[in-house]
């Protein structure tokens, strides 16, 4: 089966928006084994949406479409589906009630354009939208299904859980899919292909591998005429797959680094803080997306000047004169200094240059110290990260995170 996917959306083509939409339903479908063969972006005109979905309705068994669902006037993605389709716009009178229910509850005067979401192609059926307004389209036509799904993110993988992807599992009625994401941090792409071509992974297992800044994500899928067939074969695989990996591997599908920090730190009823520098608090943002993480996370410090490292983080004067704020004397200050300020079991602290200016002759961009401190002493690590200023952070703090689970793990470099 052969998927295309449809963008719409002037922001889109003029770069003001970054498309995040098409990478995350790929993947998606990629797990029950549907391929996206391309991915198209037009504008907000309905000439050229019409024209690109006749064009992937001649080739693709699967058009998914996001973006030009709401209630102005260059939301045209619903009466495009209707001319491509050759089929009238037709209210939905459970939409419409949605609709109005929506505007109610937030004491909101009901606008006459809002109703123009409540009309889909004949034949169509509205998927209800949890969080917005805009419903869903589900179109079967007669070898072919297009789905369409609001442009904003979370709206569209709102929908795309709820109401798509469980159709699309019984639309596949050839056999059962089982996939399996193993994640890992630390390790790069050739590193991680090295690994897996050692292991020798049966035709019948497709492989993919989804890199990411200093991770990479595995992907397993095996399609087979049972659930129970499926699973048994894609066992022993991610089993392997496990091993070859070892401590680069820290989680599962959907599983979070900041979350299984955040489990380790449970598990060893363990508090943390942390003092950041350059990363100017990322670390603690994601810490703290992990529900329930008042349970281990204390507080964080971001000391960016020199000040705040002495009077918030009693890093001696002395030790910043000599070494500078990005040493390894002053990034173990600084853990101590977090976890005496807090009371926290642990204290994590990262300080470095992130460029693009900051840099001496001894101290590149993307020179960065971590420090870790505890009841038995602290220890640091030096890393030199590339890329632009954000992915210097970014990189940072995903270090960061990573060796903190290893301490957790009691494993240590």
């Amino acid at each position: 089966m052969n998927a295309e996917l449809l963008t719409v959306g002037s922001e889109l083509t003029s770069g003001a928006t970054i498309n995040t939409n098409t990478a995350h339903l790929a993947r998606r479908l990629a797990e029950i084994g549907i391929a996206c063969r391309r991915q198209t972006s037009v504008s907000d005109e309905p000439t050229l949406v019409r024209g690109a979905l006749e064009e992937a309705l001649q080739r693709s068994n699967l058009v998914i479409l996001t973006g030009g669902l709401g209630p102005t006037f260059d939301d045209v993605t619903m009466e495009a589906i209707a001319q491509a389709t050759r089929r009238p716009l037709v209210l939905m009178p459970g939409a419409a009630a949605t609709i109005r229910r929506f505007y109610l509850r937030r004491h909101r005067r009901l606008q006459r354009a809002a109703m123009r979401q409540a009309y889909v192609p004949r034949g169509g059926q509205a998927l209800p939208n949890p969080i917005g307004t805009a419903p869903g389209l589900w179109l079967s036509l007669e070898q072919q299904v297009v789905v369409a799904l609001p442009g904003v993110p979370s709206e569209m993988r709102a929908i795309l859980e709820a109401s798509v992807m469980p159709r699309l599992k019984r639309w596949l009625s050839d056999g059962a899919i089982e996939s399996r994401t193993v994640r890992t941090v630390g390790l790069v792409e050739l590193q991680i292909q090295r690994a897996l071509q050692r292991l020798r992974i049966p035709p019948a297992v497709e492989l993919g591998l989804y890199p990411a800044l200093r991770m990479v994500d595995v992907r397993l899928t095996v399609r087979a005429p049972s659930r129970a067939q499926a699973r048994a074969r894609l066992a022993p695989v991610e089993a392997a797959v496990r091993r070859a990996l070892g401590r680069a591997v820290y989680g599962t599908d959907d599983e979070t680094l900041e979350r299984v920090v955040g489990g380790l730190l449970l598990r060893r009823r363990a508090t943390i803080a942390v003092a950041e520098s350059c990363t100017g608090g990322m670390v603690c943002d994601r810490l703290t997306n992990v529900p329930g993480s008042s349970r281990y996370m204390r507080g964080g410090v971001v000391a960016y000047h020199n000040d705040l490292k002495r009077g918030l983080l009693m890093v001696p004067a002395a030790l910043l004169t000599r070494y500078g704020a990005v040493s390894a004397p002053v990034a173990r200050a600084m853990a101590h200094g977090v976890r005496r300020a807090t009371g926290a079991d642990v204290g994590v602290s990262i300080t470095g240059i992130a460029g693009p200016s900051g840099a001496t002759a001894g101290k590149p961009v993307g020179l960065v110290y971590f420090g870790l401190a505890d009841r038995r002493g602290s220890r640091t690590l030096r890393s030199q990260f590339f890329g632009d200023r954000l992915s210097i952070k970014t990189q940072a703090a995903q270090t960061a995170l990573n060796w903190l689970r290893l301490y957790l793990l009691n494993v240590t470099r």
